[in-house]
């Protein structure tokens, strides 16, 4: 049982690296976006974000995507969680959910790389951005910055 839960564990991983090398792919052109999601982000960025716990989100998520996502999608959040892997696009914090074997995970887009450089695996820290969709259990948080 340990053997199939480690080559799940694996198979995770190796599908997240994925995941963030395909996004890291997409064009960037900024020019292409509406002024109306322009407009929602810098709203977004100067009213409160709506603190929660990592737990709860993932939670929500797990119980029904698509409520979740009703609930949470576009909203500026903030939590506290503990980092499992740093990488050049951002931070992940893995077992969040209270289900034990739980595929949920929070992949946070940090825009300001420097906020990585002191943070270490396994910290617990505190970060706002903005919710977006799940996909393979990934929830995605964009515009993260470390608050703490």
């Amino acid at each position: 049982m340990k053997k199939i839960l480690k080559w799940i564990g694996i198979g995770f991983v190796v599908l997240i690296v994925i995941m963030v090398i395909a996004g890291s792919g997409k064009s960037g052109n900024k020019q292409t976006s509406s002024s109306n999601e322009t407009n929602q982000k810098q709203e977004q960025q100067v009213q409160e974000p709506t603190k929660i716990t990592a737990r709860e989100l993932a939670d929500d998520f797990d119980s029904n995507q698509v409520a979740a996502e009703s609930k949470w999608k576009g909203k500026l959040v903030q939590f506290s969680a503990e980092v499992t892997n740093i990488t050049d696009s951002g931070l992940s914090f893995s077992n969040v959910a209270t289900k034990q074997f739980s595929m949920a995970q929070i992949s946070c887009r940090v825009t300001d790389k420097q906020q990585l450089l002191p943070l270490k695996n396994g910290q617990t820290v505190t970060v706002k951005g903005i919710v977006g969709n799940q996909t393979i259990g990934v929830i995605d948080i964009s515009d993260c910055q470390v608050v703490q």
